[in-house]
């Protein structure tokens, strides 16, 4: 695993020129260019998992709960007339608008993994 200092360290823009400079060279084999990669995957992987840990972390505190609750009431209540399917970023979480079955305006979270944007798409 990573050591505090390894993840100061893991800067991916310093990292990666140097990363895909030996990717690219012929001083490495298929292999060894194999798992260069799978390396840098897994450390963004891993990143990734801690920082989603954090977030939940932060959104299950009460005082932030309660405070995303008003920012959602007042949202919907300057929106009343919004269209379903407008995404909404509120309070640093992305929502989706949409209509309860009995025809109530709401906010449906989108939580991670999020889907792909068409400029995603390769």
């Amino acid at each position: 695993m990573l050591t505090p200092d390894d993840r100061k360290e893991l800067d991916f823009e310093k990292l990666g020129p140097v990363l895909e400079s030996l990717v690219n060279s012929d001083r490495v084999s298929e292999k060894e260019r194999r798992a260069i990669e799978l390396c840098a995957r897994a450390a963004v992987d891993l990143l990734s998992i801690e920082h989603e840990q954090t977030m939940q972390e932060f959104y299950n505190r009460p005082d932030v709960q309660r405070f995303e609750s008003q920012q959602i009431e007042r949202w919907l209540e300057e929106n009343q007339n919004v269209a379903a399917g407008m995404s909404v970023l509120t309070h640093g979480r992305w929502y989706v608008s949409s209509y309860a079955s009995n025809g109530k305006l709401q906010l449906t979270p989108v939580d991670p993994p999020w889907p792909f944007f068409p400029d995603d798409i390769e």
